[in-house]
């Protein structure tokens, strides 16, 4: 199986990542070499850039309601991205996807399960792998060595203060606020509806106590300065949990031809995500680069680049990593969430050593 990353410069501050090849690769266990011909299903990569939307007059306008601090963040992100987006074009002349594998998709059935954590964990809802490895008895492939927390935050907590260990490597992608995913999903996270209940929520993750001394925190943010102010801001998430900021990553959406999905400058939308780092206060732990920016064609709403092969220029042999509110398991890793096993499901997966029985699947070029 070839590798998801089709390109990065010298310092690798600047790489292109094949979302779903991503995926596959985080399903077997770091250095095997044995390639699998399980593939992702996946939709049709974008060609062409959105149109730019504008809702409003006001959407025009700068957001007057911005902080300072947050205003200037936005800035360099752009100026950033923009570097970057032209030393790729300069340098970079192949794809900027790999052949996809498209079918009729399933519905993204929400996974049942109890959200009322009982009394006592039920071993066998909290880590399958204790039980298992390889594939689950029926409906999901589960990764070797990857263990997993289904069920809502408050829900697992008491299971995960019981018996997770500490971590090298914290991802968050949380739910945060937003109408249009409201309005438009209904078997994603359930969006909280206020900073408040961000807070709280959040709040009763216990990275404090899971993180090891020279552990490192990631957090998947949107571009809302509220969401930036909730975690940076004096008395936010990261004095809370003991962290402080010490990098960003930037996932930049481009189209099957390299261009942003919408234009750098857009006022009703930006065309990236940034991932915020931490490391816990007075540690020595450093992030190099200290900016990188991702590009990437993106797949199926809510799928983002799995970026183990990328974490793991910095992390120390034999690190432990826990996703909270993942949509997907990885090997070798812990994960938390009520959709941990969205994309677990078989339904999402194809054998291509079984085409010729069933039939060819179209790639999607």
């Amino acid at each position: 199986m070839s590798s998801c990353l089709l390109f990065s410069n010298s310092d690798k501050s600047i790489v292109l990542v094949d979302i779903p090849r991503s995926i596959e690769l985080a399903q077997l266990p770091k250095g095997q070499t044995t390639p699998s011909n399980r593939r992702l299903l996946s939709c049709q990569p974008l060609a062409k850039p959105w149109q730019n939307q504008v809702s409003s007059k006001s959407s025009q306008e700068p957001n007057m309601s911005q902080s300072a601090s947050a205003l200037i963040d936005e800035l360099m992100a752009c100026e950033t991205v923009r570097h970057a987006h032209k030393a790729i074009r300069d340098t970079y002349h192949g794809d900027w996807h790999l052949p996809r594998t498209c079918a009729p998709l399933p519905d993204q059935t929400t996974i049942q399960h109890n959200t009322e954590a009982p009394a006592v964990p039920q071993k066998r809802k909290l880590c399958a792998t204790e039980l298992h490895h390889g594939d689950s008895p029926e409906f999901n492939y589960i990764p070797a060595d990857s263990k997993y927390l289904l069920g809502s935050i408050e829900s697992q907590r008491d299971s995960f203060l019981k018996t997770a260990p500490q971590f090298d490597i914290v991802v968050l992608d949380p739910p945060w606020p937003s109408r249009s995913v409201r309005r438009k999903k209904k078997n994603s996270y359930s969006t909280t509806y206020d900073m408040t209940e961000m807070h709280d929520l959040l709040s009763l993750i216990p990275i404090a106590s899971h993180l090891k001394l020279e552990g490192i925190v990631a957090v998947w943010v949107t571009n809302k300065p509220a969401v930036i102010d909730l975690l940076k801001s004096p008395g936010g998430l990261f004095d809370q949990w003991n962290v402080e900021p010490i990098g960003e990553w930037i996932w930049v959406k481009v189209t099957s031809n390299g261009e942003p999905i919408v234009d750098f400058g857009s006022t009703w939308r930006k065309p990236w995500e940034r991932l915020l780092f931490a490391k816990r206060r007075g540690s020595s732990q450093k992030l190099q680069p200290e900016r990188k920016v991702v590009f990437a064609v993106p797949d199926l709403h809510s799928r983002k680049p799995n970026i183990r092969m990328l974490l793991e220029d910095f992390l120390p042999n034999g690190y432990l990593g826990l996703e909270v509110f993942s949509r997907n398991l990885t090997a070798g890793w812990w994960s938390w969430g009520d959709q941990t096993l969205l994309f677990q499901q078989k339904q999402h997966w194809v054998d291509d050593s079984a085409t010729e029985k069933q039939g060819p699947k179209t790639l999607c070029q």
